[in-house]
């Protein structure tokens, strides 16, 4: 018989082995290596095309999420020395580019996590984790209460060369303290050797992670390469394939006839052709419809998938974008703009929270707020701002601040200067 023990093991070992396949899927789709939807025969012609949409999904809502600096505001007593310090940190982990890779692991995977190690020079490092190698324990009636991490890994050892495996485990104590111990097994062997052990000196445990999508009742995010989205993906790539196959097939008339042998019909272009028989034929076999069908099918397959993802088309902007209004490229973008605003509570939410350890371990106590400061996320209409601001300055606002708005550098005589600056 067995156990209720046994099943819920069995029952968390299919789940991790379940969202593992799906972050591979999605890493697949990400890298451009999507399956061929064409067989191909062996010395065949290969008519496979794969169109990396995956990839423009993630980037996009990457560039969006993060393409500007987000700012990270102190507030309270001895803010400034701490603010100074917590922008060092940033800047020492290379902060922009940290975010972007943080975030696309978020968008690929679901989640997207952050560790937390000190440095010789007491200065945090901030190292971005592949979510593959982390499994996270939580409270049975609570997930939110994280119990512990395992972060594992493969590689070779620094000393001998060899293959070995490596994983970190990070365990809630009674005491609501943390355990770090670090532990590798070589080869086969299933056993782990401990090779050093810590407590955290802190009451949160050294790892922060996030949802890069909202899934409720349940720890693990949702990526922007859901199945769904994978499945368009492949169907276009199969649509697109098969119209090269048509092309190269068709796209070039064939010469056929009846009545005669190939041997008595000379084809080179200085001669004449002459039939040698008066009831011989010749013809051309030609297509005879054309692609609109399946041209028309992926346009509709296409629109569908940046209806899902919530990312504008490009193709639907192409030559018009200079055409388009402000209002336009706002509703153009309005999907993508609301699926930002949610992964800016989510991302936001961790940030806030790393932060605050941050200022704990460099000494300044959990007293001090952050506050984030992000930058617009809406695309605008530089014409339509400047007349709007030529506007507000007739009706008396201040010159300098409508120029800084617009993101015009000029010096403070000319921003004193009504006629100057407008």
């Amino acid at each position: 018989m067995v156990s209720v023990a046994d099943l819920v093991s069995r029952q968390a070992a299919r789940d991790e082995a379940s969202r593992l396949d799906r972050m591979r899927r999605a890493w697949s789709a990400y890298m451009g290596e999507m399956p061929r939807p064409l067989r191909v025969r062996a010395g065949g012609s290969d008519d496979n095309v794969r169109v990396n949409y995956a990839r423009l999904i993630v980037d996009k809502g990457v560039s969006f999420l993060f393409g500007g600096d987000v700012g990270m505001r102190v507030v309270g007593r001895g803010s400034d020395r701490a603010g100074a310090w917590l922008d060092a940190v940033w800047q020492a982990n290379g902060k922009g580019t940290l975010l972007h890779r943080l975030a696309v692991n978020g968008g690929v995977c679901g989640h997207a996590f952050l560790k937390i190690a000190r440095r010789a020079d007491g200065m945090p490092r901030l190292v971005v984790l592949d979510p593959m190698t982390v499994d996270v324990g939580w409270r049975p009636d609570d997930w939110e209460r994280i119990t512990g991490f395992r972060l594992q890994w493969h590689g070779l050892d620094e000393r001998t060369g060899r293959p070995r495996a490596f994983r970190q485990l990070i365990t809630l104590r009674r005491d609501e303290a943390w355990d770090v111990v670090d532990q590798h097994s070589d080869g086969d062997d299933p056993r782990w050797t401990t090779v050093h052990a810590e407590r955290w000196p802190y009451s949160w445990p050294p790892i922060a992670g996030c949802q890069n999508l909202p899934t409720p009742n349940e720890y693990w995010g949702a990526s922007d390469l859901e199945g769904d989205i994978l499945e368009v993906c492949r169907t276009l790539n199969f649509v697109l394939s098969n119209a090269v196959r048509i092309v190269r097939l068709h796209a070039h008339p064939k010469l056929w006839g009846s009545g005669f042998a190939s041997r008595e019909l000379s084809l080179e272009p200085d001669d004449v052709t002459v039939l040698p028989h008066a009831d011989a034929s010749l013809h051309l076999l030609e297509m005879q419809g054309d692609l609109g069908s399946s041209l028309d099918l992926y346009a509709r397959l296409r629109e569908a998938l940046h209806e899902m993802a919530r990312v504008p088309d490009p193709w639907l902007m192409g030559s018009a974008t200079s055409r388009l209004s402000g209002a336009a490229l706002r509703m153009l973008h309005q999907p993508l703009v609301e699926k930002t605003q949610t992964k800016r509570l989510l991302y936001g939410e961790m940030l806030t929270g790393l932060a605050a350890n941050l200022l704990e371990m460099g000494g300044f106590g959990r007293d001090l707020r952050v506050i984030l400061e992000w930058p617009s996320v809406m695309p605008t209409d530089p014409a339509e701002e400047a007349r709007t601001a030529l506007m507000h300055r007739q009706l008396g606002a201040e010159a300098g601040s409508l120029l800084r708005r617009l993101g015009v550098e000029t010096g403070e005589e000319e921003a004193r200067c009504p006629d100057a600056s407008m």
